[in-house]
């Protein structure tokens, strides 16, 4: 296990607050995704209901393969860098990348697109966002015991 602290040793408030905000990028997409996702898939893009609909699907079901896949890979994983903090910089990198072309119109398409293209074109991004954001939040979390040595500085 990566330990960060040295044993009975807490971290200062700067620190805490360091790493409180790391997940901030994560959860701010996150929010955005489960909030507007579908307003603006219909409302701002026109796709059908069915259409916005089979999308999140298509993330909910890559964020259901993928959470626990990265969660059993970053206990296996060995890099320089430390296991917990390499997915977590991987997830950040792949949510950084995908989320802008998430919530933009399609780059190659034009009014006479077919939607069912358009599904084609936001589904990659869509399931590289759920992977990343999967990693950024498996790995953020499992940091928290290497944090501090003390029970009650965990909680």
């Amino acid at each position: 296990m990566e330990q960060f602290v040295p044993a009975g040793r807490s971290l200062s408030a700067c620190r805490r607050v360091c790493f409180a905000a790391g997940h901030f990028l994560n959860d701010l997409c996150s929010s955005m995704w489960f909030t507007y996702l579908l307003v603006y898939l219909h409302s701002v893009l026109g796709f059908r209901s069915t259409y916005a609909g089979v999308l999140l699907l298509i993330g909910q079901m890559a964020d259901g393969v993928s959470t626990p896949l990265v969660g059993y890979q970053s206990d296996k994983t060995s890099c320089f860098y430390g296991k917990r903090k390499t997915w977590h910089l991987f997830g950040t990198i792949c949510v950084l990348v995908s989320f802008p072309f998430i919530f933009n119109p399609c780059l190659a398409c034009n009014d006479s697109t077919p939607q069912w293209a358009q599904i084609l074109y936001f589904s990659p991004f869509i399931i590289i966002f759920q992977i990343g954001s999967a990693a950024t939040q498996i790995s953020h979390l499992s940091l928290i015991p290497g944090l501090v040595s003390s029970e009650k500085n965990k909680t």
